[in-house]
């Protein structure tokens, strides 16, 4: 099932935030990561619309859009990955909306190929400044089949 964030579930989604972040992102220092869980609760979690995937009533996975139509987050808690938890939340999230955008570490290639299996393209790539880790800006449009060109393309 998935449903909206509620206050009880703030710890769980945070959990699940930096397990999936340390996982994913060990080419970026592991305080960085420590330090920004206070940030992701005070800070991003109330500005976005988010929503968890709940079986047997644990939260194995969790979805932020903020700005309408920017995907800011989407983590499985690892032992759950490869589940399809991520397919069955990014496909929530687009059921409504005619396009999102979303960001990824280059280096994220596990996250990189699946956005590219879920339709989305490389609009631009850029240095992330906190991290200095190159980062892709990628973006998906309903009913749109490769047809948004890359940053330089005529």
């Amino acid at each position: 099932m998935i449903r909206s964030l509620q206050n009880a579930d703030v710890a769980r989604v945070l959990d699940i935030w930096l397990q999936a972040s340390l996982q994913a992102h060990d080419f970026v220092a592991r305080d960085y990561w420590l330090k920004m869980q206070e940030t992701v609760r005070r800070d991003y979690l109330p500005l976005a619309q988010t929503f968890v995937f709940v079986d047997k009533r644990q939260i194995k996975g969790f979805i932020s859009v903020v700005d309408e139509n920017h995907v800011g987050a989407l983590f499985v808690a690892p032992q759950f990955q490869n589940q399809k938890i991520g397919s069955k939340l990014l496909e929530y999230v687009k059921r409504n909306r005619p396009f999102l955008t979303l960001k990824v570490f280059a280096q994220n290639t596990k996250a990189l190929s699946f956005y590219r299996q879920k339709g989305f393209l490389l609009l631009k790539q850029s240095v992330e400044p906190s991290t200095k880790a190159d980062e892709m800006l990628l973006s998906w449009a309903k009913g749109s089949k490769n047809k948004i060109k890359r940053q330089g393309d005529s």
